[in-house]
């Protein structure tokens, strides 16, 4: 007994602090994992065994040892029955039955969806507008927890389609409305494999349509629980392996449940004392850990998904996933494109058009989509232009759509960066023949420093008229004070350096001087110090007479001057290769 104690006893205290070895236990052999897995839960055993054998007055050793292990597990029975018949007793009081009526149910007057388990602010998603899409529901009221601190007062939301005679003014477009087709299981089922990404745009499709014509979906005041017509309350809590509620259910007016449908889960103490051991692996370390045994208890349907489930129980318009939505909204975006006046509820569908793309487009769409993009009257294509093209891939169509667009006055300085990385990514040359847009970009310091990387493409217009702006340009980055709001410029202007190369060796001299002063206007750091070199060997400074910092060491300018050697070297095989492919 005291060895199997001292064994076990070890074998627990390495399975309770380093829970990992146990994982590792089981992959290596099974074997050495099963017993780690085990030992904390012997080693009680046997611990209590030894205990009770010696207040036993028996005096036989093995009549004393079988009594003493047969009162240990009739204690490890007991000591998990209060604690097991109160969890068991507390399951069974929450538990509430299925309510399914013989018939979909039909909602009215306005309507409250109340998620309290989802933490994002409320908005008009594909489950909202199913029910607010009903001719008899007035508007849709949606609830949930929100993103900050739990608090009182859940955030909420409310919504309603209206005419749009009165307003005709844009209203507000539904967050992904197409996900229907993913959550609706009758959509599901007719529409499989690839057949459901066009379903979902087609579903988008005809709601840019409606919305862009005789309706508006606009936002309301909210309507309390005690007001509500309807209140449909999704409740959706999990805590890992230990507990999960899934249920949906809808009440009247009334308070009266209508409809309830919930799948539960619930870890209750198990009959017998022991130690459990659980361990996850899922996109991360090995997390493990021992717990005191549980059993699962359930009840419901565990394959229940509570957005599908009250989709099938209400009744609503279910959105047709007719591929010629498709072709409607491209005509309406030609026509609202085509007309001097139309409305911005008009030219909101060019937005929407560009939003039904997903790095999948074709070269015949490329002439509306780059229309869309030239457009000063077409709004809010942040978003979705930068689904449109994959990194790399911009056509060339897209050169005088995305320098239009950044000049426009109302261009945010995110997307005039983002077009900025696209267009640098365009072949040497491409802007050899600019025209009066492209070179008015360079007249305003606050569009050139937002689009910081089109600085580099100025080397296609060649040293003579390239160089005098580069000057000018870099002039006004070193008046800015802050070294962050200075960078980006920089770091476009050392881009249109280097590819100019030798055709700014005007400029050499002026960047060494920068390069060495302290602290140095130019750069920031190691890394920065090591492009301007490579700028500067670009521009034909030879390689032993680039600057170093005063107190480098002699291997340290040694392995930095070699550096810029070979990224000379890597630069010239790659420009000979771009140059053979062209």
């Amino acid at each position: 007994m005291k060895y199997a104690l001292i064994i076990t006893g070890v074998l627990a205290g390495l399975a309770i602090t380093a829970p990992q070895l146990v994982v590792l236990g089981y992959f290596l052999l099974v074997v050495p994992g099963l017993v780690l897995n085990v030992a904390p839960t012997v080693f009680v055993y046997l611990a209590v065994t030894a205990v009770v054998r010696r207040l036993l007055p028996i005096g036989s050793p093995m009549k004393a040892t079988a009594v003493a292990f047969g009162v240990t597990l009739l204690l490890g029975w007991a000591v998990m029955q209060p604690f097991r018949l109160a969890a068991i007793a507390a399951y069974h009081a929450d538990e509430l039955p299925d309510v399914v009526p013989s018939q979909v149910i039909e909602l009215d007057g306005h309507v409250r969806i109340e998620r309290p388990d989802q933490r994002r602010e409320p908005e008009c998603d594909y489950l909202a507008l199913a029910a607010l899409d009903s001719p008899l529901v007035e508007s849709l009221t949606t609830v949930t927890a929100g993103r900050g601190k739990p608090s009182d007062t859940l955030p909420s939301a409310a919504y309603a389609l209206v005419s749009a005679k009165a307003d005709p003014a844009a209203g507000i477009f539904p967050n992904e409305p197409g996900r229907i087709v993913r959550e609706y299981p009758p959509l599901v089922q007719a529409n499989r494999g690839m057949r459901v990404i066009t379903a979902s745009k087609a579903v988008e499709a005809n709601w840019a349509v409606r919305l862009a014509g005789d309706e508006r979906l606009r936002e309301v005041d909210a309507i309390e629980d005690e007001a509500a017509d309807w209140i449909i309350r999704i409740d959706s809590q999990s805590n890992y392996r230990t507990s999960i509620l899934q249920r949906v259910t809808i009440l009247d007016s009334k308070g009266t449940v209508r409809f309830r449908k919930s799948y539960r889960k619930q870890a209750v103490p198990a009959r017998m004392f022991y130690f459990g051991f659980q361990a996850t692996m899922a996109g991360g370390p090995v997390s493990a850990s021992f717990h005191v045994g549980r059993q699962l208890m359930q009840s419901g349907e565990r394959s229940l998904e509570p957005e599908p489930t009250l989709l099938q129980a209400i009744k609503f318009t279910v959105p047709p996933c007719d591929a010629q939505a498709l072709e409607l909204l491209r005509d309406q975006t030609v026509q609202a494109l085509d007309d001097p006046i139309a409305t911005t509820a008009q030219l909101d569908l060019a937005s929407r058009y560009l939003g039904l793309f997903f790095f999948d487009t074709k070269t015949q769409d490329h002439a509306l989509i780059a229309r869309i993009v030239a457009d000063e009257r077409v709004r809010d294509i942040e978003t979705p232009i930068k689904n449109v093209f994959s990194n790399d891939k911009t056509p060339a169509a897209m050169r005088d759509a995305y320098v239009d667009r950044i000049s426009m006055d109302h261009t945010s300085a995110s997307l005039r960066h983002w077009l900025a990385e696209r267009l640098v990514s365009f072949p040497p040359g491409t802007f050899a023949n600019p025209d009066a847009k492209y070179l008015a970009i360079w007249d305003s310091p606050e569009i050139y420093q937002q689009a910081a990387p089109l600085i580099a493409t100025l080397a296609d217009l060649g040293p003579k008229l390239a160089m005098p702006k580069l000057e000018s340009m870099l002039d006004t980055a070193l008046a800015v004070p802050h070294w962050r709001d200075r960078r980006s410029t920089i770091d476009g202007i050392r881009a249109a350096l280097i590819r100019l190369g030798p055709q700014a060796s005007a400029a050499a001299p002026r960047i060494r001087e920068l390069f060495l002063s302290r602290p140095s206007p130019i750069m920031n750091s190691s890394g920065d110090a090591d492009q301007w070199r490579f700028a500067l060997a670009r521009m034909g400074v030879a390689i032993e007479d680039l600057p170093v910092f005063p107190n480098q060491s002699p291997k340290s300018v040694e392995r930095n001057l070699r550096q810029v050697s070979d990224k000379m070297r890597r630069y010239e095989q790659e420009n000979a290769t771009r140059e053979e492919e062209t």
